[in-house]
């Protein structure tokens, strides 16, 4: 018994399998190591937010296009409003408004016609006269309203937007300058009618 375990005719094949499975133990813990390694990467901590993965985009395209680096920003003006009699109102800093959010002075015309449910003209200045007593602060929250749905992007917040309307569809779409991104918006839609007295006379 003695000899036989000291034959050196025998090889030791249990051993080295012993040896091999232990080394393919170790080449498996290494790939399970690296392995829970790239689980990590595609762990939470890879798993990038919406927020997150937008602001490297944001980041890429403003290293191509440097011009359009620095955000245009500017400070939204109060409106200016005077009585005019006791039935109308003017505001008379339209004009610098319509210039400052760069917009049809039409399209802004027609979407505070149809929020305050009046009627209302432009004379030769652009300044507009709307029928009814308006106080600033209305006006000022409608105006508000009209630059987060048609002057500002959603996706980058930059107020370098034009606003352009689909021959066919008839839709307005707003394009960023900033990201690039578009989308349509909403259509103007006809608030209140204050009935006149043709209307009336109409409705008989």
């Amino acid at each position: 018994e003695v000899a036989a375990m000291f034959d050196l005719s025998k090889p030791r094949k249990k051993k080295k399998k012993k040896k091999t499975a232990e080394a393919g133990g170790a080449a498996g813990g290494d790939d399970a190591a690296a392995g829970a390694g790239a689980g990590g990467a595609s762990g939470p901590e890879a798993n990038y937010e919406y927020v997150d993965l937008l602001g490297r985009a944001l980041e890429l395209v403003q290293a191509a296009n440097p011009d359009h680096a620095e955000r245009r920003t500017f400070k939204m003006m109060p409106p200016t409003l005077m009585k005019v009699g006791s039935k109308k109102t003017l505001w008379s800093n339209f004009p610098e408004i319509i210039k400052l959010i760069d917009r049809s002075s039409d399209h802004v015309f027609q979407f505070f016609l149809a929020e305050l449910g009046t009627e209302g003209s432009m004379d030769g200045q652009g300044r507009l006269m709307l029928r009814g007593k308006f106080m600033s602060k209305s006006i000022e929250s409608l105006l508000k309203r009209y630059v987060q749905e048609y002057v500002m992007c959603k996706m980058c917040r930059s107020p370098e937007t034009a606003l352009t309307r689909d021959s066919v569809s008839r839709l307005y779409f707003m394009h960023c300058r900033a990201c690039g991104s578009s989308r349509s918006v909403a259509p103007i839609r006809s608030g209140y009618h204050a009935k006149t007295k043709a209307d009336r006379r109409a409705a008989r």
